[in-house]
């Protein structure tokens, strides 16, 4: 969906569409993802040394280098940090069965992901909906919105006239 955002943001309309079967895009997304490959091979590299410099042996686990950057768990036994790095492999996994589901999204529907229906919760920040935005409106609007300007200057003159009344 991202690669999808910036074509419709750069692209001409008729140069935009689908990542499966669209017109060949803009190479932002492929080079940001081969950056970061490269990037967790060059971490990959790093945690073998770590684990070769401190003789950990077989307790280092793959991909523990760095797993808790802001050392939310220092000082935790050993029982919540397995309990912590098994959601983290839980949230990985569900977010490979999501990546899945946007393709095969886009392979049935032959459209860009982000012009499906459906997908303006996923996609789009929620005021912008339409029905999410008129449930707001009901929920935390007070009056109905003006429709012309007299009827805007009369709200303004009783909003006026009651704030100056309760500040008497």
């Amino acid at each position: 969906p991202l690669q999808e955002m910036l074509d419709r943001l750069l692209l001409d309309p008729d140069q935009a569409g689908p990542l499966l079967y669209g017109p060949v895009t803009l190479p932002y997304f492929p080079l940001l993802m081969t950056f970061i490959m490269l990037n967790l091979g060059y971490l990959d590299i790093y945690s073998q040394a770590i684990k070769d410099r401190d003789s950990i042996g077989e307790a280092f686990l793959p991909g523990d280098c760095f797993w808790d950057p802001l050392k939310i768990l220092e000082g935790a036994p050993d029982s919540m940090k397995r309990n912590m790095q098994e959601r983290e492999l839980f949230n990985g996994r569900v977010a490979m069965l999501a990546v899945a589901a946007f393709t095969w999204e886009e392979a049935i529907t032959h459209l860009p992901l982000v012009d499906v229906g459906d997908n303006q919760l996923l996609l789009e920040p929620a005021y912008q909906v339409p029905y999410i935005q008129e449930w707001l409106d009901n929920q935390f609007s007070p009056f109905d919105p003006p429709t012309d300007s007299t009827n805007l200057k009369m709200l303004m003159d009783e909003v006026l006239d009651t704030t100056l009344e309760s500040l008497e």
